[in-house]
């Protein structure tokens, strides 16, 4: 059966161009197309496509609109095509990802589609029309869970004092929602410094870790090489460089092959926090398809560190945390709504041993 995909471009040269690149792929069929985000909603409605490629601004309704209406009406996998994520857009387009949609890519800079880029865009069509979508309304607030408090006198006013322990995060296709959820709950006194490797397409990191800033109490970053890690702080991996912790809790971005496929790799940054802060470390495996992270989760569960996976019914996609479960090193599997709070707890174990 043919892949059947809706488009929703207001450009038309680049609505053509999607046009030519589709048509020529065995397998993949063009349903309807639309130039805005009206229409695009409607057209989902009628002929439940396998996916939507659809642009971020468009006129009458834009995309981060459609999304929500799409995904509270006719569920469907989104790839949000964007401008160059250097220019105009891309917090819309994150907001999309909070709203449903699956991934990003970036509109090339140059037409017709470069090779590279017109095969990574086919390899991403294919993959994220297999990933069944739920219903998803934005604005569900949690209701009767109460937040566990650090203990005053563990939290410390300067941001830049050492971190009482370090974080861990891997994620892939659902992790920039997934994260947006845990870093809008944690407080601003966090005493533990976060490291995030998020597979996300060439461009999006350092814009990734803006969005995060922007919407979370904690200083969230891109980092770069020698970065010491401080207390309420997040790192984001940048695309394309490993990220790993060294003995001085320092940070390493180091340009290198794929290991696993990825890079940044999971493992790498999960493998070094085991060497270099176990026990004082904690490891957590968001959504994603595949199973980067699992290597690494094993090094610190063997040294002692606590480990978190997101549960499946929260994540888009439960190949990441499935496999670390099937190994046997993830000691607590939890609700993206209660992993800030589960967090908040492990470092609470982490002082109080201090203390005792």
């Amino acid at each position: 059966m043919s892949l059947r995909i809706v488009i929703a471009e207001d450009s038309a040269i680049f609505a053509e161009v999607l046009l030519d690149v589709l048509r020529a792929e065995p397998g993949i069929e063009i349903v309807a197309m639309t130039d805005n985000g009206v229409d695009v909603v409607n057209l989902c409605e009628e002929h439940r496509p396998d996916l939507v490629l659809m642009d971020i601004h468009m006129p009458r309704q834009d995309g981060l609109a459609a999304t929500e209406a799409i995904m509270a009406r006719c569920p469907t996998p989104i790839l949000v095509v964007t401008a160059d994520p250097h220019r105009g857009g891309v917090d819309l387009s994150f907001k999309a990802l909070s709203a449903g949609a699956l991934d990003l890519m970036p509109k090339p800079q140059c037409l017709p589609f470069p090779e590279g880029e017109r095969e990574a865009l086919l390899r991403k069509i294919r993959l994220l029309s297999q990933i069944p979508v739920v219903r998803h309304v934005r604005g569900r607030k949690r209701q009767g869970i109460e937040r566990p408090r650090l203990t005053p006198q563990t939290t410390p006013r300067n941001a830049a004092d050492r971190p009482v322990a370090v974080v861990g995060v891997v994620a892939s296709t659902g992790g920039p929602r997934a994260l947006a959820g845990i870093v809008g709950q944690l407080p601003a006194d966090f005493p533990a410094a976060i490291t995030v490797v998020q597979h996300i397409t060439h461009g999006f990191s350092t814009h990734l870790a803006h969005w995060l800033d922007n919407h979370s109490p904690l200083t969230v970053v891109e980092a770069r090489e020698g970065m010491a890690l401080k207390r309420g702080h997040l790192y984001i991996a940048p695309t394309e460089r490993h990220m790993m912790l060294e003995p001085d809790l320092k940070l390493s971005v180091v340009e290198g092959p794929p290991v696993g496929g990825h890079c940044p790799s999971g493992d790498r940054l999960l493998t070094s926090l085991a060497r270099h802060a176990a026990p004082r470390a904690i490891g957590v495996i968001l959504s994603g398809m595949g199973d980067d992270g699992t290597v690494g989760l094993t090094a610190m569960h063997h040294t002692g560190c606590p480990t978190l996976a997101q549960d499946e019914t929260s994540s888009v996609v439960y190949g990441m945390p499935r496999s670390a479960i099937a190994h046997g090193v993830i000691d607590r599997v939890v609700d993206i709504d209660q992993l800030a709070d589960a967090l908040i707890r492990e470092v609470e174990k982490l002082q109080q041993r201090e203390r005792a």
